[in-house]
């Protein structure tokens, strides 16, 4: 049975009642496949005569600015199909350059992809994913940092951030491939982490390698020492985030509760209506003593719990989405 078969017949089974994990079995279907996504470049002087095979991979813009430079836009994945493998990586993309007729580049940005072939994965792990999402926000002070849903349904198709070195994102892979029309895209959720220009200005410049395949060595490094600091540094904020959420939350609250047309009836409904955004019981309790109506935190957050089911996370529980993350990072990059 092949990888991608193995996954699409594992069942996910709901969070067990008065846990405060992820349930195990959920848990151990977050399963991801890293590839490479897209990669924009500059390199010197005008691109043009592009050869018709790699002219799909390929959106080229040149001009003037401090000498004539060229941006290019390369999608590996548009020669022969999906690219799971560093090797098969190098070569299509170095296929496509000399298609190109680029020898001399520099990378600008690189979007390294994480996908699930599973039709409810977005759904399911929408929560998770925000979750980790937020703890690299709340650890390099992202400003933009933004939630998109449909217009009429309100379900949500992504959460991201971004700044100046990089972004991460979490979307609806098969929601964006029904709105493109795109048929052949076989992912149907994504996480994809983004290093931009800032950051490869950085790399460059502390890289001190010669030879051709420097700019794989810092692509490779990028994704597998960059990102996994992040990562790491990112997993010790994870109380910083509750703090974060709770301020937020706590404002709202207070804000709206007496607001009308009425916002919601009661502070189980507030609950409810933001359960996207508590993400364990440590954090439920401090939110519901911030309120005077609670008289016992503690005892109100667990029986918040057994009635409705709320969705938590242990730190291990993190740690475990975290280290798939890298698994599939290490899977694609080993040679």
């Amino acid at each position: 049975m092949s990888l991608r078969s193995e996954k699409l017949n594992r069942i996910v089974y709901p969070d067990s009642e008065g846990s405060d994990n992820l349930n195990k079995q959920k848990l151990d279907n977050y399963n991801l496949t890293g590839s490479i996504h897209t990669l924009s470049i500059k390199s010197p002087g005008m691109v043009e005569d592009i050869q018709e095979d790699v002219s799909k991979c390929i959106s080229a813009n040149s001009q003037s600015k401090n000498g004539l430079t060229t941006t290019s836009v390369i999608n590996p994945n548009k020669l022969l199909g999906d690219v799971f493998s560093y090797q098969e990586f190098q070569t299509v993309f170095n296929t496509i350059l000399a298609g190109a007729g680029i020898s001399d580049y520099n990378l600008i940005r690189a979007d390294m992809r994480f996908d699930n072939y599973e039709p409810d994965h977005y759904k399911q792990y929408a929560k998770l994913n925000r979750y980790l999402i937020s703890m690299l926000a709340v650890t390099y002070k992202v400003k933009n940092t933004y939630k998109t849903e449909n217009l009429f349904n309100h379900k949500q198709l992504s959460v991201a951030i971004k700044n100046e070195y990089f972004e991460i994102e979490n979307y609806d892979r098969a929601a964006k491939s029904e709105l493109t029309k795109n048929h052949s895209e076989p992912a149907q959720a994504r996480l994809e982490e983004r290093t931009v220009s800032k950051s490869f200005r950085k790399l460059y410049e502390k890289c001190k390698a010669d030879g051709e395949d420097i700019n794989m060595e810092i692509l490779k490094s990028e994704f597998t020492d960059g990102w996994f600091a992040r990562w790491d540094k990112a997993i010790q904020n994870i109380d910083k985030v509750h703090q974060r959420y709770n301020d937020e939350l706590e404002k709202i609250y207070k804000e709206d509760k007496n607001s009308y047309p009425t916002r919601f009836r009661s502070l189980t409904d507030f609950i409810i209506q933001y359960q996207d955004c508590i993400f364990c019981k440590k954090q439920m309790i401090d939110l519901l003593s911030r309120f005077e109506e609670v008289k016992d935190p503690k005892i109100r957050a667990e029986n918040h719990k057994k009635r409705y089911g709320i969705e938590y996370f242990s730190k291990k529980d993190v740690e475990r989405a975290v280290a798939e993350v890298k698994r599939a990072t290490e899977e694609f990059f080993r040679e």
